[in-house]
């Protein structure tokens, strides 16, 4: 029997059961196309997390931060753990234990690696990093004529700002002695007219940074006062009271007091900070620089700050006097701690396509802190593949229910056809061209409702792709998004479906193929 005339019983066999192969068909192409919907959207989904995530490029920065390490058992010093008596060795491992833990709980701290320029330059040394930022940061004050306000001085790369100049611009270049300042600052500078702010450009204004506020003869002036120094003082006050808290400690000896009192006062405003801890409030060091105003910024409004993107630096966002980097490192670079404490945090940006996950394992591993957008990656990955893998499962059960139908379909149709098996053996056909036929039956089915199953799933595309994007656009607040589609059909998707659907339903018609050709022929003739 040649390969045409087994296709023509097969087709043959089919329509004269036009209503069960047409269920059957229906079967099948609804298992298909749910198939082929399902790998669709997860491929789509799996691809639009890549595009969303990875196509935006605060998906490659990563945010450094100085850590508090944690000590383990291995950074205990041997003579602390020593267990003194005679005793068993398994009471003398827990004594050690308890020894090791209450030493890690109570006295043990090892202190944060600092983010020193040489830790930096490590850093950016590092295969996929294109760029580090970095930010100094100390609470100031700013001087313009004889008013002063205090705020956040930041120094470092100020493009961040661009969107919220109302006046002026931001400095021309990384070493220019020009300062962008805050709405607020200026207002507490007593700059409050709207027409004032733009007449505030170009005005000279003294910066100052350091931890005199802290020193303690200055805590010992405000004490003195009965209250806190702000913003109330003119220039001309706080020279007067700097000069008086440095002068104070050399002119104890003019004050009616006790030889006692004046030792002990003595030893409390002559003491230094521990050189081994330069701390920046005990350090009682000041620096000050001058400069131009050249820019007016906007504060962050409280529904900006819910929007914010967590990976921009928060010295931007809090921040309200700016500096370029250039200027801003002759300033902080006059403080003791400017250069050897370094930063309290940076802003890593890695090549896009590059290692991201390495070179995040790699600042880790130098001993800091880090957040980058790869939790939520990985989240949403994750996710993802899970809701996936529960449509394919879906889709996988439709197609075995079509089996099943197949198997049943074409188990009847062997028992209406058993003479007719009969005369085809009697008249030569092979078991195996028997077999052959019904197996070509289930294929055939599979090969019409796979069809039908994938054009289906092509059509339902066009109103699903809209209704989810619209579902991710809400989610997302309005933010432009970078995919054109949701679902993916790779050329394989159309193959692997077929042959899949194929797969099964040729599978679905091997028991009753071989029912039908273990008929013997002499009983099937006298089938009625």
């Amino acid at each position: 029997m040649k390969p045409t005339e087994l296709l023509r019983f097969a087709f043959g066999g089919l329509w004269r059961q036009k209503v069960r192969t047409g269920l059957t068909l229906v079967g099948v192409t609804v298992g298909t196309c749910a198939l082929a919907f399902s790998l669709g959207l997860g491929l789509g989904l799996r691809a639009f997390i890549d595009k969303e995530f990875q196509g935006r490029d605060d998906f490659w920065r990563v945010i450094v931060r100085v850590g508090e390490p944690t000590a383990t058992p291995a950074d205990v010093p041997p003579e602390k753990i020593a267990v003194h008596g005679e005793m068993a060795d398994d009471r003398r491992d827990r004594i050690r234990d308890a020894l090791t833990q209450k030493y890690l709980t109570e006295g043990l701290r090892k202190p944060p690696v600092p983010l020193t320029p040489e830790k930096i330059a490590a850093i950016a040394a590092l295969p996929d990093v294109n760029e580090v930022r970095t930010y100094h940061t100390e609470t100031g004050r700013a001087w313009l004529g004889d008013r002063s306000a205090t705020g956040q001085v930041v120094a470092g790369r100020l493009g961040g700002l661009a969107d919220r100049l109302t006046a002026g611009r931001l400095p021309e270049s990384p070493d220019a002695a020009e300062v962008v300042l805050s709405e607020f600052t200026l207002y507490e500078l007593g700059v409050c007219d709207d027409a004032d702010l733009e007449a505030v450009i170009g005005k000279r204004l003294q910066v100052d940074v350091g931890g005199v506020q802290n020193a303690q003869p200055m805590a010992l002036a405000r004490a003195l006062l009965g209250r806190l120094p702000g913003d109330d003082l003119s220039r001309a006050q706080a020279l007067a009271l700097a000069k008086l808290t440095a002068a104070l400690p050399k002119s104890l000896d003019k004050f009616d007091l006790t030889p006692a009192d004046r030792a002990a006062l003595g030893t409390l405003l002559e003491k230094k900070p521990d050189a081994d801890e330069p701390r920046r409030h005990d350090s009682g060091r000041t620096a000050t620089g001058e400069y131009r105003i050249v820019g007016v910024v906007r504060l962050v409004t409280r529904e900006e700050r819910r929007k914010a993107d967590p990976l921009t630096p928060w010295e931007i966002r809090q921040g309200t006097i700016f500096l370029p980097p250039g200027a801003g490192d002759q300033l902080f670079h006059q403080l003791p701690w400017g250069k050897d404490v370094g930063f309290v945090s940076a802003e890593v940006r890695v090549r896009p396509g590059g290692d991201l996950p390495g070179t995040v394992a790699a600042i880790e591993g130098l001993g800091y802190d880090t957040f980058s957008a790869m939790k939520w990656f990985n989240s949403a990955k994750k996710e993802v593949t899970l809701i996936a893998a529960g449509l394919n499962l879906f889709a996988l059960i439709a197609l075995f229910v079509a089996g099943i139908g197949i198997t049943n379909t074409l188990v009847a149709s062997v028992v209406e056809r058993t003479r007719e098996i009969g005369i085809l053996k009697a008249v030569g056909a092979t078991r195996g061209q028997v077999l052959g036929i019904f197996l070509a039956e289930g294929a055939v089915i599979g090969l019409l409702g796979s069809g039908l199953g994938l054009g289906l799933a092509r059509l339902l595309v066009i109103p699903a792709d809209g209704y989810v994007r619209q579902l991710i656009e809400q989610q997302i607040r309005g933010e432009q998004l970078l995919s054109e589609t949701i679902f993916v059909f790779p050329g394989w998707l159309w193959a692997g479906a077929a042959g899949f659907a194929v797969l099964v339903t040729t599978a679905a018609a091997y028991y009753p193929a071989r029912r039908a050709a273990g008929i013997d022929p002499i009983q099937a003739l006298k089938y009625e």
